[in-house]
């Protein structure tokens, strides 16, 4: 799909599976593109100085949801594929990453880390910036909305062993 000269990292479907977001370093620094894959058409997405990653589409193929470290550490933050403004998203916590949008486009599960060491499952109503804890354990990572909307599944540790975990959006 890539082999641009430097970096290709995380890539993420369209929707209508037209297009990839991807990670990629061609131009020097971790920027976004998109990828026309009937064309084959690159187009640039973000321009920035600092790393930006793990892009998801939201629902309507119009816009991006990834992380960035341009406040100083990793947050998610939102942008139209048309270009224009880049809006943070997350507020809460210095470590906020793997943003995933679920298909109405209500809800953001992401990962947050709490303390030193613990990496949790989140959600968010992108409606009022309201952040639910979902899980009790350390390790979470890499959420998927069920195509339902209404489960959540995530990797996790459990008992020292790489397991996956389904939850419902109130953590139950």
């Amino acid at each position: 799909i890539s082999s641009a000269p430097g970096e290709d990292e995380t890539g993420a479907w369209s929707p209508d599976g037209r297009q990839l977001a991807l990670t990629l370093s061609r131009d020097g620094n971790l920027d976004l593109y998109t990828l026309d894959l009937a064309t084959q058409a690159l187009t640039r997405i973000t321009s920035d100085d600092a790393i930006d990653t793990e892009p998801a589409f939201a629902p309507d193929g119009r816009g991006l949801y990834f992380v960035s470290d341009r406040g100083g550490g990793p947050q998610i933050y939102r942008t139209a594929l048309s270009g224009g403004n880049v809006e943070r998203i997350t507020f809460g916590g210095s470590y906020n990453i793997s943003p995933a949008i679920s298909p109405d486009g209500r809800s953001m599960a992401f990962i947050t880390r709490l303390g030193g060491a613990s990496f949790r499952l989140s959600i968010m109503d992108l409606a009022t910036g309201t952040v639910q804890q979902i899980s009790d354990s350390n390790d979470d990572e890499s959420p998927s909305f069920a195509p339902n909307g209404r489960l959540l599944v995530y990797a996790t540790r459990v008992g020292g062993r790489d397991v996956l975990m389904t939850s419902t959006l109130d953590g139950k």
